[in-house]
């Protein structure tokens, strides 16, 4: 099977995802901001006393900025970057933060069959769990985890609001978010999957509630060689870039961690091959917008309503 090698925390202006305000008694709070090169946002739903309100969206903001330092792989000063300096078998105590996301990438690197791997280099990372350590068995290891570290920063912020009693809200980071409680109009927060191809047209809209979800696509994360364009994902089985620009994989989760790295990870196979593996796996659904326009869809969508097709 191919694995993922994640190059680098990848910019995406553009969300593949689009969330559609329903009515409601009163628009949502929103706060926009930057973070890991994406546009970000935070809405929330619940009526809230203004100055509490925007000491909470500073202290979610301020929180996920700091796990985006954290995760960062191109700053010298990142935790990240103290673990791709060490020399083999020396060992690192690692925050909790980085534990959770290290250790949540290995279970997701054996569910996938190796696909999702965020190791970089020939050799092998180990994780001592009872004493939060990483270690290298081998020379000329790095790890990346840009595949997964923006979805587990969409959860701590989550996390944050949940903490202060704020049960309907909405993080989107990029295209990566959580959908918390029921969203403006009491009945769900409504998703539109674009088209790869047509950015204004949605092929699907989903009713989504306390989950995850995240997309990948080749067209909003591509690089010109020779005149063609190319995903930035390698497929390893090939060793190349993969080609299929216009194609998005969404998957809705439980939460958006999980949901950011399979989005990746699947982006490599074939739609029938994505659509079994997520099939496979306990509570994740997943829908793909193939190069030609078709539209495949896991089933099931536990609580995330597959709403209708809009042409």
């Amino acid at each position: 099977m191919p694995r993922v090698k994640i190059a680098q925390f990848i910019p995406a202006i553009l969300s593949s995802l689009l969330f559609i305000s329903g009515c409601a008694k009163a628009p949502p709070y929103t706060k926009n901001f930057f973070l890991m090169d994406t546009f970000a946002s935070i809405e929330i739903v619940d009526e809230l006393e203004s100055a509490f309100r925007e000491r909470l969206v500073e202290k979610v903001i301020s929180r996920m900025k700091k796990l985006e330092r954290k995760f960062d792989y191109f700053s010298d000063d990142s935790e990240l970057s103290l673990i791709n300096r060490l020399r083999k078998k020396d060992k690192l105590r690692i925050s909790d933060e980085m534990f959770r996301v290290l250790k949540r990438s290995k279970a997701l690197y054996a569910q996938t069959s190796g696909v999702f791997d965020v190791s970089l280099g020939s050799g092998k990372w180990r994780l001592d769990e009872y004493r939060k350590r990483i270690y290298f068995t081998e020379s000329g290891v790095s790890i990346d985890l840009g595949g997964i570290a923006k979805g587990f920063i969409v959860d701590e912020g989550i996390a944050t609001l949940k903490k202060y009693g704020v049960r309907n809200a909405l993080i989107n980071a990029g295209g990566d978010m959580y959908c918390m409680g029921d969203g403006p109009a009491g009945n769900g927060w409504k998703v539109g999957v674009r088209d790869p191809k047509d950015s204004n047209k949605i092929v699907e809209i989903l009713t989504v509630r306390n989950k995850g979800i995240a997309t990948s696509g080749g067209y909003e994360r591509f690089t010109e060689t020779g005149g063609e364009k190319f995903s930035r994902i390698i497929n390893p089985k090939t060793g190349l870039l993969v080609r299929d620009i216009y194609k998005s994989v969404t998957v809705v989760t439980g939460n958006c961690m999980t949901a950011d790295a399979l989005a990746t990870a699947f982006y490599v196979y074939e739609p029938r091959e994505a659509i079994a593996a997520a099939k496979r796996m306990t509570m994740v659904d997943c829908i793909i917008v193939d190069e030609a326009g078709g539209v495949h869809i896991s089933g099931g969508f536990f609580q995330a309503d597959l709403t209708n097709t809009v042409q």
